[in-house]
């Protein structure tokens, strides 16, 4: 199977009606493509799932999000700023880096180590595609009350993943483990990682959690990229003092939620993201108030306590985090040195050149297996030069936007940095152990999030209903 054979006739008809649709869409308007995607995202492994076990089908439904959503709101945003002669880059952009990283990039793509050229096409598109949405972010929020708008949305579609997967989790612990996985149907497998099941000291077990999700590490990242925008818009849409219990309640089944996502560093590193965020908050009159953090710690400590004791979690998590070092960290940078220096081809260490074969059983990539942390694929991929870049590149954004939330006085917007700043922190620091950045939907609230933070010192400008408005001047005749 090739992917011309993507161009099957009973689905051009219907496509490219739903693609002229979604064109037209973001040609009129290219935020209603970007809202669009923003619903569709938490929901996007339905259609994924519901393909198995074709694969000509489940590749379609994985490019959906991109021909239906992303694509057309690149087409409208740049016919909107052509049509009025305006630059969509904005101050702060690191432009230079930005093209020094594509040249990388397009040069690694027709690298002679990769078996042919459609992997250096995915790897094109894995690590250039989404980029753009920075600019996209920056422009996307107008004021703050289309911010809060954003926020809110993204909090309430969060709601049926959420539930979704908390249920699973419930049945997961009442013991119909078999209930959960009938409803995935051929997808089972794949989404669970082949029913995963850690068997703690204490006899409990620990089960992947998919969620509305066709991966479970996709509904981690979900959760935990929720985490941040819940908070954000629960304690900065309204006034200190003002907050919506229902927001509350939100933040902490999306906090539970992350927490019982299936992953066993998740009991270590959600508790991490939340401080972090709490404590880049601290000055915001609008961040929780002492006495509520101090509860949840004392929550926190507790139900730690006897997970600790009960079901030996932090025994369990030691013993794994030295053995993952070894092999993910020590092991795996060793090999890639020996490996290449000039590097293999962009796309040659991403699960998503599978595809650039015929099947699966005749996938071979120049590494072999896949190596798990994201910055050793970026070294065997793009090389000595292309790190360089990328850790420059990186480092340059997580600088500025901290100096930039050092910077915001509005209690409301500094909530909502906090929170994007820890979040950026977090998966720039776990890429060190998987290659979540390549991964739905974190690939794209990535970059967009950082565009919408870097809009912020023009948003902090915009008077507030606390600020006074100035008195008319009357002039008489």
């Amino acid at each position: 199977m090739t992917a011309i054979s993507l161009l099957r006739p009973e689905l051009i008809v219907p496509g490219v009606l739903v693609l002229a649709l979604a064109l037209a869409v973001g040609v009129w308007n290219w935020r209603w493509s970007i809202y669009g995607l923003l619903c569709y995202l938490p929901f996007s492994g339905i259609p994924i799932l519901a393909a198995y076990p074709g694969r000509t089908e489940r590749a379609v439904a994985i490019l959906a999000k991109d021909f239906v959503f992303v694509i057309p709101a690149y087409v409208g945003f740049l016919a909107f700023f052509a049509l009025r002669r305006r630059r969509f880059w904005f101050p702060g952009a690191p432009l230079v880096l930005f093209g020094l990283l594509a040249l990388v990039v397009l040069i690694q793509a027709f690298n002679p180590e990769l078996p042919n050229h459609l992997i250096g096409f995915v790897g094109i598109k894995i690590w250039l595609f989404y980029i753009p949405l920075v600019f996209l972010g920056y422009h996307l929020v107008q004021s703050r009350p289309d911010l809060f708008r954003v926020l809110g949305l993204m909090s309430l579609v969060a709601i049926v993943p959420i539930m979704v997967g908390l249920v699973e989790v419930v049945l997961y612990y009442a013991g119909e483990a078999g209930t959960v996985y009938s409803a995935y149907g051929d997808a089972a497998a794949p989404a669970t990682q082949n029913f995963t099941t850690f068997v703690l000291p204490g006899g409990c077990e620990i089960r992947r959690v998919p969620s509305t999700f066709s991966f479970f590490y996709q509904y981690y990242l979900f959760a935990a990229s929720m985490i941040v925008i819940v908070y954000g818009w629960w304690r900065g849409s309204r006034p200190a003092g003002r907050q919506l219990w229902g927001g509350g309640v939100l933040f902490g089944l999306v906090c539970l939620a992350a927490l019982f996502s299936g992953l066993r560093l998740a009991f270590v590193v959600i508790p991490l993201l939340v401080i972090v965020m709490l404590i880049l908050a601290r000055k915001s009159a609008n961040t929780l108030p002492w006495a509520a953090v101090a509860a949840g710690a004392c929550v926190l400590l507790v139900g730690g306590g006897a997970g600790a004791g009960t079901c030996g979690v932090a025994q369990h998590i030691g013993a794994t985090t030295q053995e993952e070092t070894k092999s993910v960290i020590t092991t795996g940078v060793s090999e890639a040195v020996h490996r290449t220096w000039l590097g293999l081809g962009a796309g040659a260490d991403s699960t998503g050149a599978r595809y650039a074969f015929p099947n699966v059983e005749q996938a071979s990539l120049p590494v072999g297996s896949v190596q798990e942390s994201w910055y050793v694929k970026t070294y065997l991929e793009l090389g000595v030069f292309g790190l360089v870049i990328v850790a420059a590149l990186l480092g340059t954004i997580l600088f500025r936007i901290f100096r930039l939330h050092q910077r915001i006085r509005d209690p409301r917007l500094k909530v909502v940095s906090a929170g994007i700043v820890a979040l950026i922190g977090w998966v720039l620091l776990y890429n060190v152990k998987a290659q979540y950045l390549d991964l739905d939907p974190i690939n794209i609230y990535f970059w967009l999030f950082i565009g919408m933070l870097m809009k912020f010192p023009l948003l902090e400008r915009e008077p507030t209903e606390a600020s006074p408005q100035p008195e008319p001047v009357l002039v008489e005749a």
